[in-house]
């Protein structure tokens, strides 16, 4: 067997309808025309998506973890097995459409500096779906989104700047950060960013990985000839306020390491922002979704317990 060109690393929780589609098109009419090898970390999943994993791609692709370890944690621990010169971090819910992932690779290998690339992600219905990169957060952002400017004004270029404006992903563009769900990078500059930071148990770890490789001069894009179909909500379940409490911790995680003397504001913006909505909701009378989140504060307002910064430091 060749030594494979490619390590797809994915990381399932419960997920297997996802999963499974995704993975059949991985090893069928998506499949890369490189040399790759598939490689996943359960992270305690109790829906079969494990055996699922062994059937379609055999035994020692997946690694079951045995509890819900992070994303950050299962996509280093399918890393630390990888052999591949390139790594595709690759959502179980993103099927990648034919063509879609020798086109990032062609475009990291046309474009090494960028050292970081994404594609472009459609919803079911195959209309564009904006979450295949975003803006860094940045206290003009966090403004925007503590006085309710980024919701009155979704998709404006200044009002809601982490959404790179109304811009369809429909060209090549670098990016600040290119999500998680779909990123091809090469192993030399995973090895010298040290990997996912586990700190960011979810969310927030894709935006720490690219304001870092920033750091070390790359410049992170995207290609539309890479696309891949999500299936947006399918997995979110109805409990919006604890999806919100973790993407809070991830966002004030991002906060803590990469504000420096702006940190303190962006945590008071985050805090002030949950807790306008959360009155908005009392006085509309609506069912309370902010309230909670306000209530579970201690849970995400200073980010992820490995994430935080000691008081009188500036961070990174």
């Amino acid at each position: 067997m060749s030594t494979p060109e490619l390590s797809v690393l994915m990381v399932t929780y419960n997920a297997a309808a996802h999963a499974e589609r995704t993975l059949r098109a991985l090893t069928g009419p998506a499949a890369p025309s490189v040399p790759f090898e598939i490689l996943v970390s359960d992270n305690g999943s109790t829906d079969g998506v494990a055996d699922i994993v062994d059937d379609v791609c055999g035994r020692g692709t997946g690694q079951r973890l045995g509890w819900n370890s992070g994303f950050a944690h299962g996509v280093n621990r399918a890393a630390s097995r990888a052999s591949g010169r390139y790594l595709l971090l690759l959502n179980p819910d993103a099927e990648p459409k034919p063509g879609a992932i020798d086109a990032m690779l062609e475009h990291l290998r046309a474009n090494p500096d960028h050292g970081i690339v994404g594609g472009r992600t459609l919803d079911t219905a195959g209309r564009p779906e904006p979450r295949s990169c975003f803006g860094r957060i940045t206290p003009w952002s966090l403004t925007c989104s503590a006085l309710g400017f980024s919701v009155l004004a979704r998709g404006s270029r200044w009002l809601d700047p982490e959404s790179l404006g109304g811009w369809a992903r429909d060209s090549v563009r670098q990016v600040d950060v290119v999500s998680g769900g779909l990123m091809l990078l090469g192993r030399e500059l995973w090895d010298r960013l040290g990997g996912l930071d586990e700190g960011f148990r979810m969310y927030g770890e894709d935006q720490d990985l690219c304001l870092r490789a920033r750091k070390l001069g790359a410049r992170p894009s995207i290609t539309p000839a890479a696309e891949v179909v999500h299936d947006v909500g399918a997995s979110s379940g109805g409990d919006l306020s604890g999806r919100d409490v973790l993407v809070l911790a991830g966002r004030a995680g991002v906060v803590q390491r990469h504000l420096g003397p702006w940190r303190r504001y962006g945590l008071f913006a985050m805090q002030a922002g949950v807790a306008l909505r959360a009155a908005a909701e009392r006085v509309l009378r609506r069912r309370p979704r902010w309230a909670v989140v306000w209530r579970r504060r201690a849970e995400w307002a200073q980010g992820w317990p490995g994430t935080r910064i000691p008081e009188g430091s500036c961070g990174r």
